[in-house]
């Protein structure tokens, strides 16, 4: 089972005494980076957070953003030190290019940071007990994501079998065309040698000896054989990882950069082959080009 990367979840509870809410959104990374958005009365929580996301989540970039509201009337908490400062700039001002208006006091308290909520004090008890729901909260909200992540991981799973199959049937097909090659190259001396020695009379023979070594040498330089079995065995690597379903992402695209090498060498082999080379040029450059279209939804595999 496959895991898309890119994932959302979120979940709100209601207490007596207080609310949460939960939520959380990923996108696609190499490694796991994981943010957190937590209030300051849940500071002390990131460690406990952090390991239920590493036994939930192997890869991604994840933010985690929970708030949490106490019941009852908040109490303002005024950055008076701030306000001075404001305050005495304004009077400044004044003096300096003799404006007459006095500062807005509602103005003033719209500066970030100017005012905050206070939630005072929470007692160890109260603590334990947000703790144990935020912990309860988060760990739905990661199976809620990790489903989400399967659904999406089955689509890409789909596309990506369809795509290595496609693979296989060129990679069967070109290796029919090369096995004509030796043929062909016959073929193609024999008939450039009968122009060259021409109907004149006493013209030697062709040596059989002579032209198979000929041949020999040129079906060397085209030889495809070991690509397409390495290309074959790499096929077969990448649908056992899709079988195992574990950590397939890294995996794959590593395997997914040794095929597009042994498509590129097979398109370099093949371009003088006689009567075959456009038909075996044709067909690697579509390997190329499902290659690069697995590589991008590689990206987005867990």
């Amino acid at each position: 089972m496959i895991r898309s990367m890119t994932g959302y979840s979120s979940g709100r509870r209601e207490e007596p005494d207080f609310s949460l809410s939960v939520s959380l959104k990923s996108t696609n990374h190499r490694f796991l980076d994981v943010r957190f958005r937590l209030p300051s009365a849940l500071d002390a929580l990131e460690a406990d957070l952090r390991r239920l996301v590493t036994d939930s989540v192997a890869r991604g970039h994840l933010e985690m953003t929970v708030s949490f509201d106490r019941a009852g009337s908040q109490t303002l908490q005024l950055n008076e030190r701030m306000l001075e400062g404001y305050v005495a700039a304004c009077e400044a001002l004044r003096r300096h290019f003799g404006v007459l208006a006095p500062p807005d006091p509602v103005a003033l308290l719209h500066i970030p940071g100017m005012i905050a909520a206070s939630d005072g004090e929470v007692s160890a008890e109260a603590f334990e007990h947000i703790r144990a729901a935020v912990l309860s909260m988060v760990r739905q909200a990661l199976a809620d994501f990790n489903e989400m992540r399967t659904v999406e991981g089955r689509a890409l799973e789909t596309d990506l079998r369809t795509r290595l199959g496609r693979i296989r049937t060129l990679a069967s097909s070109v290796q029919e065309l090369a096995i004509r090659v030796p043929y062909l190259y016959r073929k193609r001396l024999e008939s450039r040698l009968q122009d060259l020695l021409g109907p004149a009379a006493g013209s030697p023979p062709i040596e059989p000896g002579r032209l198979a070594q000929e041949v020999l040498y040129l079906v060397s330089r085209s030889d495809i054989s070991e690509e397409l079995t390495r290309l074959s065995s790499h096929l077969d690597q990448a649908a056992s990882l899709l079988d195992e379903g574990i950590e397939v992402g890294k995996k794959l695209d590593f395997l997914l950069q040794e095929m597009n090498r042994e498509a590129n060498t097979i398109l370099s082999k093949t371009t003088d082959v006689p009567e075959a080379g456009p038909e075996v040029a044709r067909q690697a450059i579509e390997i190329k080009t499902e290659i690069e279209k697995l590589r991008e939804q590689a990206q987005n595999i867990e």
